[in-house]
Protein backbone atom coordinates (compact mmCIF):
# COMPACT_ATOMS: atom_id res chain seq x y z
CA UNK A 1 0.00 0.00 0.00
CA UNK A 2 1.07 3.13 -0.81
CA UNK A 3 1.93 5.86 1.61
CA UNK A 4 -1.02 8.33 2.56
CA UNK A 5 0.60 11.52 3.38
CA UNK A 6 -3.17 13.25 3.87
CA UNK A 7 -5.22 11.99 6.87
CA UNK A 8 -8.20 14.07 5.74
CA UNK A 9 -7.99 12.89 2.18
CA UNK A 10 -11.12 10.81 1.23
CA UNK A 11 -8.18 8.05 -0.12
CA UNK A 12 -7.54 7.70 3.59
CA UNK A 13 -10.79 6.40 4.36
CA UNK A 14 -10.97 3.90 1.34
CA UNK A 15 -7.73 2.51 2.57
CA UNK A 16 -7.67 2.05 6.17
CA UNK A 17 -11.83 2.67 6.91
CA UNK A 18 -12.07 -0.98 6.63
CA UNK A 19 -9.18 -2.09 9.14
CA UNK A 20 -10.10 -2.23 13.44
CA UNK A 21 -8.79 -0.60 15.91
CA UNK A 22 -5.38 -2.61 15.80
CA UNK A 23 -5.04 -2.05 11.95
CA UNK A 24 -5.26 1.10 12.20
CA UNK A 25 -2.64 1.29 14.91
CA UNK A 26 -0.07 -0.44 13.42
CA UNK A 27 -0.20 1.45 10.13
CA UNK A 28 0.50 5.02 12.33
CA UNK A 29 3.41 2.73 13.75
CA UNK A 30 4.93 1.45 11.24
CA UNK A 31 5.65 4.77 9.81
CA UNK A 32 7.16 6.51 12.96
CA UNK A 33 10.82 6.78 12.39
CA UNK A 34 11.36 5.91 16.02
CA UNK A 35 9.24 2.93 16.18
CA UNK A 36 11.00 1.21 13.33
CA UNK A 37 14.43 2.25 14.99
CA UNK A 38 13.46 0.64 18.05
CA UNK A 39 12.02 -2.30 16.53
CA UNK A 40 15.49 -2.84 14.72
CA UNK A 41 17.30 -2.19 17.23
CA UNK A 42 15.42 -4.87 19.47
CA UNK A 43 15.65 -7.27 17.09
CA UNK A 44 19.80 -6.55 16.08
CA UNK A 45 20.69 -5.96 19.99
CA UNK A 46 19.88 -9.77 20.93
CA UNK A 47 19.94 -11.54 17.63
CA UNK A 48 21.43 -14.80 19.00
CA UNK A 49 20.84 -14.69 22.73
CA UNK A 50 17.31 -15.98 23.48
CA UNK A 51 17.25 -14.44 27.00
CA UNK A 52 18.40 -11.19 25.73
CA UNK A 53 15.83 -11.38 22.72
CA UNK A 54 12.69 -12.13 25.46
CA UNK A 55 14.30 -9.13 27.36
CA UNK A 56 14.26 -6.72 24.72
CA UNK A 57 11.05 -7.68 23.28
CA UNK A 58 9.50 -6.83 26.73
CA UNK A 59 11.26 -3.84 26.90
CA UNK A 60 10.06 -2.83 23.03
CA UNK A 61 6.71 -3.85 24.30
CA UNK A 62 6.49 -1.97 27.05
CA UNK A 63 7.27 1.16 25.34
CA UNK A 64 5.45 0.91 22.81
CA UNK A 65 2.52 -0.73 24.44
CA UNK A 66 2.00 -3.17 21.89
CA UNK A 67 1.82 -7.36 21.97
CA UNK A 68 2.77 -9.75 19.67
CA UNK A 69 0.67 -12.98 18.74
CA UNK A 70 2.71 -16.21 19.78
Amino acid sequence: MEALQDWTSPRFDDELGHLERGGVTFEFLRRNKRYRNDYKQALSSAAADKTKQAEASQHFCQRWGVTFPG
